[in-house]
């Protein structure tokens, strides 16, 4: 349980972290163009 909850949380970061990137590079990218 202990493994399978931690791995599950880096799972849940990672997410969050790559969500930010690919928002920031859509945002660079309207900025870019506008």
């Amino acid at each position: 349980m202990i493994n399978l909850s931690s791995s599950k949380g880096k799972k849940v970061a990672s997410a969050i972290i790559v969500g930010i990137l690919v928002a920031a590079m859509v945002i660079g990218m309207l900025a870019y163009a506008f």
